[in-house]
């Protein structure tokens, strides 16, 4: 006799498409995750929300970083004196790849704590800059297309609490595995 074992998102649709159910479309999964995304200032926060095991950071080598565009420096609210950083990352539940971000952070702005532990640890960057009570305003989100190897786009800028001043402008590009991940 073969026995077949699903994992639990592939189990859970089948039993949705026994039942009659649709399967989830990826409008549907993109509209859930933009608005599950929406409701906190952390990115992070949110994806840990739904992940059951803890949200690991892999950081990617960037090599030399590219010259930010002219909007990012403008929404950063950057002088010719300003150093800017790049971090790249890889956020994973489990071993599972959910989303990678691109952060141009401004170091200035915050503490050597914080910017030790961006430079030397694989702490997502909401959690290392926890104390400065950022806030997030999203520039844009935008569900990409079908052939994309991403679901879903965000750009936002977060400001620390004290001053609204920016100290970061994010691109986050979400796999579909992180829609499923919360179904």
């Amino acid at each position: 006799m073969l026995r077949y074992v699903l994992p639990s998102a592939c189990a859970g649709l089948t039993l949705a498409l026994l039942s009659g159910c649709a399967a989830p479309s990826r409008h549907t999964d993109t509209q859930n995750l933009q608005e599950r995304l929406a409701s906190r200032p952390s990115a992070t926060a949110t994806l840990q929300s739904f992940c059951p095991s803890p949200i690991h950071v892999h950081s990617v080598t960037i090599g030399t970083p590219p010259a930010p565009a002219a909007d990012i420096i403008q929404r950063l609210e950057l002088t010719s004196s300003t150093a800017l950083k790049l971090r790249h990352v890889q956020l994973l539940c489990g071993d599972v790849p959910v989303s990678d971000a691109w952060n141009w952070y401004v170091p200035e702005r915050l503490t050597a704590e914080m910017n030790t532990r961006l430079e030397h640890s694989t702490t997502p960057f909401g959690r290392a800059v926890q104390d400065t009570h950022f806030s997030r305003t999203t520039i844009s989100s935008t569900a990409m297309p079908e052939a994309s190897v991403y679901l879903l786009e965000n750009r936002a800028v977060l400001r620390r609490a004290s001053d609204h001043a920016p100290i970061s402008l994010v691109i986050e590009d979400y796999f579909p595995s992180a829609a499923i991940n919360y179904r």
